[in-house]
């Protein structure tokens, strides 16, 4: 999102970029809009993983709903894999456009989008495909869950030594993106919330460490930009309206903390180790965890509102003429910004509710699913949509122009 361009209707735009191609008016083949496949793209396998993760957490189940994340997550397989397969074809058909995608803003930021995709796959083996095998996919986890700690980190410091060094970003212009290139570390903490509870307890110890490690990282991390994404948006106000939805994503730096943080503090191994020497530190920990957790969630549910009322201006159409309706937003990849921060808070929510053993917090925690699953329907919608009528892998209209 870029926070310091002014909102300006999508026929404006256009007149002002008379070079820009438009879809009614030229037709491109696949390899040219391959062009403008960016790593944005992969916003949406990042959230409709993260949205079978959900349905697998939510709290009150039902028959079918494992069954419809299962569906969900085999989906993310195959739309990661064509993804990937496009940005290979990019690189390869527009080999100029490869450097670019890690030296280009705002693309750069949504490189990270790539790796947060990949956690979600390892999440949901561990959801969907951990229950129905042997101990050998137990161990095939923690294979993935190291090299990806692995990955992450290094991805993650190479990525802002280029920034530093090959990119000038002003403080005052940030963009909520920027996130993204701090969250792909931030999710290691996650994925160690999620295999831990299955791993032998002298593994479950060392992936403990390592994931609340990360996510200290991560959250640091998070304070820092958090200070220039709102100085950015005091400065240049919230943005072009299809762009707002972007303002969702720092709401998964207090988000996965809490999901990280509790989800570890529930599975400690206190028969070794450390705990063993010390049981009563496992009880402490969880205790301190849980009131972590609710001394983040109002935090986390201002960000979501800040986000929420700055977008529903331009959420609803405006009527013009005689009942005719027009929208006051077009889509963007960033809506997709939307769902992945927004599952964190809702697993957070569900945790706090089983920790304190309410009701009524799960009851909302169930409801925050159903919205969210009915948001990754219209974004799946809209997104199709984008591609077939060249609002999106468009010249001039995506994250490399």
């Amino acid at each position: 999102m870029d926070a310091d361009t002014p909102e300006e209707p999508e026929m404006e735009r256009d007149k002002e970029h008379p070079t820009e191609a438009s879809p009614t008016s030229q037709r491109l083949g696949l390899r040219p809009r391959l062009e403008h496949f960016t790593w944005a793209n992969f916003t949406c396998t990042q959230s409709t993983g993260a949205i079978a993760i959900l349905l697998s957490e939510t709290p009150h189940q039902f028959p079918g709903l494992r069954t419809a994340g299962l569906v969900i997550f085999l989906l993310n397989l195959v739309l990661l894999t064509l993804f990937s397969l496009a940005m290979l074809a990019r690189f390869h058909f527009h080999p100029q456009t490869a450097r670019g995608s890690f030296t280009h803003l705002p693309e750069l930021f949504f490189v990270g989008s790539f790796w947060l995709s990949i956690a979600t796959v390892i999440m949901c083996i561990q959801k969907y495909g951990v229950p129905h095998t042997g101990p050998w996919l137990v161990i095939v986890v923690r294979v993935l869950f190291w090299a990806y700690a692995a990955v992450s980190l290094l991805f993650s410091s190479t990525l802002f030594v280029v920034v530093f060094l090959k990119v000038t970003v002003e403080p005052q212009k940030i963009s909520p993106a920027a996130f993204l290139m701090i969250y792909c570390t931030m999710l290691t903490g996650t994925i160690a919330a999620t295999i831990v509870e299955t791993q032998p307890p002298a593994q479950r110890l060392a992936i403990i460490v390592a994931g609340i490690s990360y996510q200290g990282l991560g959250w640091t991390m998070s304070l820092v930009l958090m200070p220039h994404i709102l100085g950015s948006l005091l400065r240049n106000g919230a943005g072009r309206a299809n762009q707002r939805p972007g303002l969702f994503i720092p709401v998964g730096s207090a988000a996965f903390t809490m999901v990280s943080v509790v989800g570890c503090a529930n599975y400690i191994p206190v028969e070794y180790g450390y705990f063993a020497a010390h049981p009563e530190a496992a009880e402490v920990l969880r205790v301190v965890a849980l009131w972590m957790a609710i001394f983040l969630w109002v935090f986390t549910f201002w960000l979501f509102l800040l986000a929420l009322l700055v977008n529903l201006p331009t959420t609803f159409p405006r009527i013009q003429g005689r009942r005719r309706l027009q929208a006051r937003m077009g889509f963007s990849l960033s809506w997709w910004g939307i769902i992945f921060p927004n599952v964190g808070f809702t697993i957070a929510t569900t945790y706090i509710g089983q920790s304190l053993e309410s009701e009524a917090i799960l009851w909302v925690a169930t409801a925050m699913t159903v919205l969210l699953f009915a948001v990754w329907l219209l974004d799946v919608c809209l997104h199709v949509k984008a591609i077939l009528t060249g609002q999106i892998m468009w010249p001039g209209k995506d994250e490399d122009a």
